[in-house]
C-alpha cells in the first residue's frame, strides 16, 4: 500500500548537527553475525539499515539480544523483557521479508535471515512446559531484576500471573516469526516449536475468551499471531474456529486503553484481519480506538519524545480506513498525518555514525564516546539518554511503512519493477 510522499526538510537542520564524516567501528556481540553500520543515512531505507544493523550486533550467543543501555551510567541496565526480546526476533523476520520483496540489498537480507534463525532457536531453547497447561512458552523472568525486592517477590500471586502473561505475549511473537520463517524458507526445523507454542497459544486463548477483556493483556499479541497464521495456512479448523471469537471479543466492547502499546497492537492485529475479512465492523473498531487515542490520550505531538509506537499504531488504523467515506475519511487522513509527524520527529533520536553527543534540553548537552558505538540505536527522549530494542522494533517496524518513496526511486534507478 502506497503512503503518501511526504518532506522531510524539518530532518536537516538535526542531521546536520549531528553528521560526521568517519565511520566507527562497532562493538560486536558476535564476530560471526557483526555488522559494520551503514554510511550516514539521509532516507528511511538508510535510517532502517542503519537501526538493523545495530540489532544484529546486539544479539547474544543464545539468540537474545541485550536489552537496555544507560548512557547517563554508560552501563547495561538490570532490566530485560521476555515480549521485547521475541518481538525482536519477529522484526527481523519482517525486515527480511521487507528486503526480499523489494528486491533490497541481497546481501543485508541473508545476514537478517540468519539473526531470525538464531533468534527462534534461542526461542525454541528457552520453551518450557507450564504446570499442568498444554504447549510451551517462551519462558524467563519478566523484568527479571527489575523487581524490588526479587527473593521476597517472586513467588507472589501477582508475579507469577504477571510473568505467565508476558511469556504468552512472548510467545506469540515467536510464533508470528517462525511462521513467517517457513513460509519464506520452507524450512521445518522449528515446525515442532511453532505446534508447542499454537497449542499453548490456544489454550490461553480459549481461557482468557471466558474472563473480561480488561484482565487479558497478551490477548492482541494472540489476536495478532492466529490472523497471521490464516493467510499463511488456511486449513487450520482449531485456529479458523477461534478467530471469529477473538474479533467479537474486541469489536463488541473495545477495552480500556492505559497507554500506547495497548492501542498499536491492537491496530495492527485489527488491520491484519481487516486485510483478510474485508469486514466494515473492523474499520468502526479502529475509528472508534483512534478518534480516543487522538482526542484523549495524545492530543499534543511532543517533540522531546521518541513516539515511534504511536506512528505505528496510527499508520495501522490508516490503512483500515483508507478508501472509506465520510467521517472514516476524516480520521484516516488525520491519522495518517499524525503518524508521519511522529515517525520523521522519532527520527532526530536515532544515533548517528560517529555521533558523540545528545541533546538534553535548551544549553545542556551530554557528550559521551559511547554514542559511537550505538549507530542505528533509539533513545527514549531528549530528558530519557536510554535505549532499549523495543525502541529500535518499533522504529523499524514503522520505517517500513514509510518507504514507499525510497522505494520507488530505487526501482526507477536499477530499472526494476
Amino acid at each position: 500500500m502506497m503512503i503518501r510522499k511526504i518532506s522531510v526538510c524539518f530532518l536537516c537542520c538535526f542531521v546536520l548537527a549531528l553528521s560526521g564524516c568517519l565511520k566507527e567501528k562497532q562493538t560486536n556481540v558476535d564476530e560471526k553475525t557483526a555488522l559494520a553500520p551503514v554510511e550516514q543515512p539521509n532516507k528511511v531505507l538508510d535510517y532502517l539499515a542503519l537501526s538493523a544493523h545495530f540489532l544484529i550486533n546486539q544479539q547474544q550467543s543464545d539468540g537474545f539480544f541485550k536489552y537496555e543501555y544507560d548512557f547517563i551510567t554508560g552501563n547495561y541496565t538490570h532490566w530485560d523483557n521476555v515480549i521485547h526480546q521475541t518481538r525482536a526476533g519477529y522484526t527481523l523476520m519482517q525486515y527480511y521479508t521487507f528486503l526480499v520483496r523489494n528486491n533490497i540489498d541481497s546481501q543485508l537480507a541473508a545476514i537478517v535471515l540468519s539473526s531470525a534463525t538464531k533468534a527462534l532457536r534461542g526461542y525454541a531453547a528457552a520453551s518450557v512446559v507450564h504446570n499442568s497447561m498444554p504447549g510451551k512458552l517462551v519462558s524467563f523472568y519478566y523484568n527479571k531484576n527489575g523487581l524490588s525486592s526479587p527473593e521476597r517477590q517472586k513467588n507472589s500471586s501477582a508475579h507469577k500471573i504477571q510473568r505467565l502473561e508476558a511469556e504468552i505475549a512472548a510467545t506469540a511473537f515467536a510464533f508470528i516469526t517462525e511462521i513467517s520463517y517457513w513460509s519464506f524458507t520452507s524450512d521445518t526445523t522449528f515446525t515442532e516449536a511453532r505446534e508447542q507454542w499454537k497449542t499453548a497459544l490456544l489454550y490461553h486463548a480459549r481461557q482468557a475468551l471466558k474472563t473480561p477483556i480488561q484482565q487479558n493483556p497478551f490477548m492482541p499479541y494472540i489476536w495478532q499471531a492466529f490472523a497471521v497464521y490464516t493467510q499463511i495456512d488456511l486449513s487450520d479448523k482449531e485456529i479458523n474456529q477461534i478467530l471469529p471469537q477473538i474479533d467479537a471479543y474486541f469489536l463488541n466492547s473495545p477495552r480500556y486503553m492505559k497507554n500506547v502499546e495497548d492501542y498499536t497492537w491492537d491496530m495492527i492485529a485489527a488491520n491484519q484481519r481487516f486485510q483478510t475479512t474485508q469486514q466494515l465492523s473492523f474499520a468502526n473498531f479502529v475509528a472508534r480506538q483512534t478518534t480516543k487515542i487522538l482526542e484523549n490520550m495524545y492530543a499534543q505531538h511532543d517533540t522531546t519524545i521518541n513516539s515511534c509506537s504511536l506512528s505505528l499504531g496510527l499508520v495501522e488504523a490508516s490503512f483500515v480506513l483508507t478508501g472509506k467515506s465520510g467521517d472514516y475519511t476524516r480520521i484516516e487522513q488525520t491519522a495518517l498525518g499524525r503518524s508521519q509527524l511522529e515517525y520523521y520527529s522519532s527520527l532526530k533520536y536515532t544515533i548517528l555514525p560517529n555521533q558523540a553527543w545528545i541533546a538534553l534540553g535548551p544549553g545542556r548537552t551530554l557528550h559521551s564516546q559511547d554514542f559511537k558505538r550505538f549507530a542505528g540505536a533509539s533513545i527514549f527522549g531528549m530528558h530519557m539518554p536510554r535505549t532499549n530494542i523495543n525502541l529500535i522494533e518499533t522504529c523499524l517496524l514503522t520505517g517500513m511503512r514509510f518507504s514507499n518513496e525510497d522505494i520507488k526511486e530505487l526501482k526507477q534507478k536499477t530499472g526494476k519493477e
